[in-house]
């Protein structure tokens, strides 16, 4: 079912994955813009450099009302009003819990899963925690990015035991980061930049605490760099710096927490492949790091060390990264910008180096604190 992009929407959350760009609606319904896990259906045409990009959003045909949702890989999650998970997008190594086939647009129930509160998608694992706090992860294991002694191609659902009650988790790129209900930060799987925090780059198998020195209100897991953000709006970053994704020009890498100079006190955080987003709690949002794409808002490719002012969005109150793409829910529309190879920005252009209004949203009150 395609989606009109002039009528108002009652948007509650947004999540952005490889290629594509989901908004979940107050009323429980799911819309997507773009690639694989959007819900569209592959058009078959086997002349793909004829097939023209998709503009339009389609609905997501879910049977359930939706409460949370995480876009991937490739593939996306969501949390049904059951408390269950279900699953839609690419076939993906364990991404649906089981050996099963996955929907590209219908979503397929996770076996074994119930009473989950939040999901969490990447490349080749997947996270859920449930309403005790208790993690569970799944799909590939290599390094131990599913944080459990498991072997395999298709691990399924386990719980993940070494850890305290989790607040939510982020998947990065072979990697995993969990904040604990007492805002404690713990990390395992792939360290070759140092993205896990720990002082060192070796893999880790089980979750190891990231020494932050304070409480935790937030995290975002970028391919190989990670992003935490304070209890006081301060944001700290650590990992791969190739691209100015630190919000620093050096060093290369950090193996542990490095403090960004930020204009204000920050609100959320979230990572990309290779850059950076923060929401003010001015409602203005920040950018730094990899720009290749147009994925930091501003006119010109060039990447950016130091964060920066994404023009023309004000009052957002909520923000998402892809892979090389980001959005931002304001209280007037839903904006996107970045890469648009699949259609994930719901405008017939290659790229797009400055917001576009995917939706118009109703508006809503802010509340800051």
């Amino acid at each position: 079912m395609q989606i009109g992009n002039a009528d108002r929407y009652d948007v509650s959350a947004i999540s952005c994955g490889r290629d594509h760009t989901l908004a979940l609606l107050s009323s429980g319904k799911v819309i997507g813009w773009g690639g694989d896990g959007s819900g569209r259906v592959p058009s078959g045409d086997p002349e793909y450099c004829t097939t023209p990009v998709p503009t339009r959003a389609v609905e997501v045909l879910s049977r359930d009302s939706l409460r949370r949702i995480a876009a991937g890989d490739g593939v996306s999650l969501a949390v049904t009003q059951r408390r269950e998970v279900t699953a839609w997008g690419a076939r993906g190594a364990g991404i649906d819990g089981s050996a099963g086939a996955v929907d590209a647009a219908r979503p397929w129930p996770v076996a074994t899963l119930a009473r989950i509160r939040d999901v969490a998608a990447g490349e080749f694992q997947c996270a859920a925690i449930d309403e005790s706090g208790a993690l569970f992860t799944w799909g590939m294991n290599v390094d131990g990015a599913l944080g459990r002694g498991c072997d395999g191609f298709e691990a399924p659902p386990a719980r993940v035991s070494a850890v305290p009650a989790m607040h939510s988790v982020a998947l990065g790129k072979g990697y995993m980061l969990a904040l604990s209900k007492d805002r404690e930060v713990f990390a395992w799987g792939g360290n070759g930049a140092g993205q896990l925090g720990l002082g060192h780059l070796s893999s880790v198998a089980l979750p190891a605490p990231v020494r932050i020195g304070e409480k935790v209100d937030a995290i975002a897991a970028g391919a190989s760099h990670a992003l935490a953000l304070t209890v006081n709006g301060k944001v700290l970053a650590w990992g791969s710096n190739n691209h100015g994704q630190l919000g620093r020009d050096a060093p290369a890498y950090a193996t542990t927490p490095l403090p960004v100079d930020m204009p204000e006190q920050m609100q959320a955080v979230a990572a990309g492949m290779y850059f950076s987003l923060a929401l003010g709690r001015s409602g203005r949002v920040y950018a730094w790091g990899w720009n290749r794409q147009g994925q930091l808002g501003v006119a010109d490719p060039a990447d950016r060390w130091q964060p920066m002012p994404v023009p023309s969005v004000v009052n957002a109150r909520a923000i998402a990264a892809g892979q090389a793409h980001a959005a931002a829910l304001a209280d007037d529309a839903l904006y996107a910008w970045g890469s648009n190879a699949a259609g994930q920005l719901g405008v017939a252009a290659a790229a797009q180096h400055s917001p576009v209004r995917l939706l118009v949203t109703a508006a809503k009150e802010r509340h800051h604190g």
